[in-house]
Parts: C-alpha cells; sequence; structure tokens
C-alpha cells in the first residue's frame, strides 16, 4: 500500500472504532451515555484527521499532480482518491454522525441494544467514506455494501414493532437489487476493459461499458431515491429511530447520489447526456416529492417526501451545471446538498424529541409544542423554513444561486426546469408553512363553533418540558448553523465551488494523478 497515509486515517479511525466500542459496550451493556460519549470522540477524532487531511491537500486538485491517494496501484489496484467532493461529503457525514451520537446519549435510553447501535452507526459512515472516496469500482461497491448492510439494520432497530421491521425488509429487498445491479454494472465494464479503475486512460467507452454505466444509473439511482426508484425512502426514514432518519435523509442519500456522479463521469459518460438526464429525472422528483408531501399526516413521512423533493433541486441544479457548462449551477447543487444535510437532519432531530416527551408521530399532535417544548418549536420551524427558502437561513442562497445559474440555460430544457423549480418551490410552502403554524398553535380539547369552525381550549396551565441536555445540545449546534450558513454563506460556497471543479475535472482528466501510474501498470 503506498500513497498519503492521511487519505484513509478518518475511515480507518471509524471501522477500529466500531470494534473497540463493541467491545466496551460488552463490558458495561447498560451505560447508554458512556458508549454515546466514546462514540462521539471517535467521530471526532475521524473529523479531526479530515481537517488534516484537507489542510495538506493541493490547493488546485483535479489536475494532474493534484489529487491525494492511498492504496495499491496498478491495473487491478484498490485504492482511494481524496477529491474535494468527496472531503465535502465526508465532513458533513462524521459532523453528522458526532452530533447524532450525543443526540443518542439519551435518545437511545429507552432501548437496549447499545452494544449494537454504535458500532453499526460507526460502520455506516465508514462505508460513507470509503464509497465517497473510492477510485475504483470493486472498493465503491464493497464500501457501498458496508453502508447498506448497517442501513438495513439500523432502519429496523426497533425490531418489536411490526412497522420498523417491514421498512427494514423493504429497504433490503429494494437496496439488494440495487447492489447487485451495481456488481452487473462491474462486471460488463471488466469484460470490457480488463480493468476497474475511475479513468478514462483507457479511451471512450465502448458497447458493454455503456451498459455498464446504464446498471450504475439504475442501482445507485435506488440508493439516491430518484424517481420512480425512490419507493422505499418513506418507509425507511418514517419508521427508522429518527436519529438515524437524520443520517439517512441527510447525509446516506446525497452520497449515493455523489457516486453515481463520479462513476458516470469516471467511466465516460458524456456530461452533457448525463446533465439532461438528470435535469428530465428532477423534474419528477420536485412534482412527485412536492405533491405527495401535501397530503401527508405523520410527519417523519412528509419529511421523508421533503427528502425526494429537494434531492430533485440538487439534480436539477447540477444537472443544469453539467448540460449547459455553468460552474456556478453545480456550486448551488452542492451548496444545496450541505445546507440540506443540515437542515433535515435537524427536522428529523427535533421530531424525535417531540416523540420522546411528548409520543408525537402525526402532525396534529406536534399542536401545542411551542407550550410544552419552545426551544424545539424555535429551532423545527427554522429548520423549515429553511428548507422552505426563507431568507435569511441556510436554504436560500442555495436556491438563489441556482436560479441564477439556471437562467444562463439557453435551450427549452432549461426553461422548463427553471419553471418547475419555481412552481414546486411555491408548492412546498403549502406544507412547510402549515407545519410550522401547527407547533405555534394552542394546545387543547377541540370544539366546534356555530359555523363549524374548529376551537381548541387553551389549558390554564400549560405544562414545560425540560429536555435533556444530551438532546439539547445538537439542535443548537445545527440550528446555529441553519442560521449561520444564511448568513454567512462565504466559506461555505467556496468549498462547495471546490467540489465542483473537481467534479467537471472529471470530463477531461479523471484521476489525473493516477493515470500515469495505471497506464504504466497496464503497459507491464
Amino acid at each position: 500500500m503506498t500513497g498519503n497515509v492521511w487519505v484513509v486515517l478518518p475511515l480507518a479511525c471509524l471501522a477500529a472504532g466500531a470494534f473497540v466500542v463493541y467491545l466496551v459496550a460488552r463490558l458495561l451493556p447498560h451505560r447508554n451515555e458512556v458508549l454515546a460519549l466514546l462514540t462521539a470522540m471517535i467521530f471526532a477524532g475521524a473529523l479531526g484527521a479530515l481537517v488534516r487531511l484537507v489542510g495538506i491537500a493541493p490547493a488546485q486538485p483535479g489536475t494532474s499532480e493534484g489529487l491525494l491517494t492511498w492504496g495499491h496501484f496498478g491495473s487491478g489496484g484498490a485504492f482511494l482518491c481524496a477529491d474535494r467532493g468527496a472531503l465535502l461529503i465526508a465532513g458533513i457525514a462524521l459532523g453528522m454522525g458526532m452530533l447524532v451520537t450525543v443526540y443518542s446519549g439519551r435518545y437511545l435510553i429507552l432501548d437496549q441494544r447499545y452494544q449494537n447501535y454504535y458500532p453499526l452507526l460507526l460502520l455506516l459512515v465508514a462505508g460513507l467514506l470509503g464509497m465517497v472516496m473510492a477510485a475504483d469500482l470493486f472498493s465503491l461497491y464493497m464500501f457501498c455494501e458496508l453502508m447498506s448492510v448497517a442501513a438495513y439494520v439500523l432502519v429496523a432497530f426497533r425490531r418489536r414493532t411490526d412497522t420498523a421491521i417491514e421498512a427494514g425488509f423493504k429497504y433490503l429487498v429494494m437496496g439488494s437489487v440495487g447492489t447487485i445491479t451495481i456488481l452487473l454494472g462491474i462486471s460488463f465494464v471488466y469484460r470490457e476493459t480488463g480493468m476497474l479503475a475511475l479513468s478514462q486512460a483507457i479511451g471512450s467507452p465502448g458497447p458493454w461499458t455503456r451498459i455498464g454505466v446504464a446498471c450504475f444509473l439504475v442501482g445507485l439511482g435506488i440508493k439516491s431515491a430518484i424517481v420512480p426508484l425512490h419507493t422505499w425512502l418513506p418507509d425507511a426514514h418514517g419508521r427508522a429511530p429518527s436519529s438515524i432518519s437524520a443520517m439517512l435523509s441527510g447525509v446516506i442519500v446525497q452520497s449515493a447520489f455523489y457516486a453515481l456522479l463520479k462513476v458516470c463521469l469516471g467511466l465516460g459518460f458524456p456530461a452533457h447526456s448525463l446533465g439532461t438526464l438528470l435535469v428530465v429525472l428532477s423534474l419528477f422528483n420536485m412534482t412527485l416529492g412536492n405533491g405527495l408531501a401535501l397530503v401527508q399526516t405523520n410527519t417523519k413521512r412528509l419529511l421523508a417526501y421533503s427528502t425526494i423533493a429537494q434531492m430533485g433541486y440538487i439534480m436539477l441544479s447540477i444537472g443544469i451545471g453539467l448540460c449547459y457548462d455553468i460552474p456556478m449551477a453545480i456550486q448551488a447543487g452542492f451548496f444545496l446538498l450541505l445546507t440540506h444535510a443540515v437542515m433535515k437532519g435537524l427536522a428529523f432531530l427535533c421530531k424525535g424529541v417531540c416523540h420522546f416527551y411528548c409520543d408525537a408521530v402525526t402532525i396534529r399532535q406536534l399542536r401545542g409544542t411551542v407550550t410544552r417544548l419552545p426551544m424545539v418549536a424555535a429551532v423545527f420551524s427554522v429548520a423549515l423554513a429553511g428548507l422552505a427558502g426563507v431568507p435569511p437561513l441556510a436554504g436560500f442562497p442555495g436556491k438563489w444561486l441556482m436560479l441564477t445559474g439556471a437562467l444562463r440555460a439557453s435551450d427549452t430544457l432549461g426553461y422548463v426546469g427553471l419553471v418547475v423549480f419555481l412552481l414546486n418551490s411555491l408548492l412546498s410552502l403549502g406544507y412547510y408553512l402549515p407545519l410550522i403554524g401547527t407547533l405555534f398553535a394552542r394546545k387543547g380539547s377541540e370544539n366546534f363553533d356555530e359555523l363549524g369552525r374548529a376551537v381548541f381550549d387553551t389549558p390554564k396551565s400549560p405544562s414545560h418540558i425540560q429536555i435533556s441536555l444530551w438532546m439539547a445540545l445538537p439542535l443548537l449546534v445545527l440550528g446555529a448553523l441553519v442560521l449561520g450558513i444564511g448568513l454567512y454563506p462565504g466559506p461555505w460556497l467556496e468549498l462547495a465551488a471546490g467540489a465542483g471543479v473537481d467534479l467537471l475535472a472529471l470530463r477531461y482528466d479523471v484521476l489525473g494523478s493516477v493515470q500515469g501510474v495505471l497506464v504504466e501498470g497496464l503497459g507491464r
């Protein structure tokens, strides 16, 4: 194994940490707080290693000298590559993982399987990091499978409920179809090229490689919840523990989408064609996600369908950027990916607090949250308003930048995408604003006046609930980020721009820093 060891260090920290946490859990089976603290420290260590990796990365990745790598090089090698898109998603995953772990220090207290939960969460994020940093197809498949298996188990974590088992089984079936299709695509690519590296050093793709790309589009499309391959998501996100829903909706789906982009461009799929496909599919994601969210009565299912719609916004922005060669639109797509992770993670964690303390499952049961959980009502409304794109919150700069980039599109498809985006942005207000209103509505017994209008009697002494610091701290951090990113988006836009530069570089010089090694290995 050769290369820069900092590339693999965050992943190794998570993998080793999973075994350490499991061993400690066997010794201290009923100390949830201790396991949560230990797991959070492991996430913090991995995040520190990632920050160090970003610090030593070259200023201009995507060039022939630019990308830090680690692994075994050659025609059959397996290696990782630290491009800025992968580093951005890895940072989001590690940050969310740490906050979710702290949140679980109290949220998981009613469950008894701590020794399984925390190691699986670490392996989930380890698989995600490996998948987005993989520079060869076999490594990508293996890490994707590690991430997926951990996710299947965590979705069905509360196995005593029939709905959790049903959702986990449905996720398992569809996810397994996706991974099998990915494996089939790998076989087609290897049949034609004799190598698995994501590099165009082999020349333009032939017929078998094109079939392989189609398999990747289907397999990773399932994991990215691209319509019509999205049907597992509302059940999985709606029935998983809220802490896991935050990871699934905020990070997992987007990381699979990034892997899809990386594979398709790396195997020579034309950027214009990929962008056109993404724009068309995004129209279905936006419309179906927002339309079905409007009719939901279960809060988590509403948020799950909102994720489908938000994926449509990300796909539209990146698709326009690839189709019309507009870097600003790709930058907006990565910025939306970042802000969606923060806002949707916050929304699911707030929902988990409401369920934990008030047993609130449906939207109707959230009525009166402001009197019982005022802080939760405030940050929950911040997350929902941000998802709706209300200024000056985090969702607004990304949508504005996407709108500005989309206006540069010069044909009918671009204009159609822009119109559908604007209509869906208005449509989404139809469920975000009523949900915010419900959080701040009065709690009481429901009666009807002479005109048939609902009237709620306000309780004389509303009871305030003091929530645990374990659960309050992640909410406050994420709420501050939603506001801070919206008010000061500059540094975050720079990160998104760097990720976009590396993605665009895939069209011309895929993994240029290892191409010479690959060609030399093929020559031998």
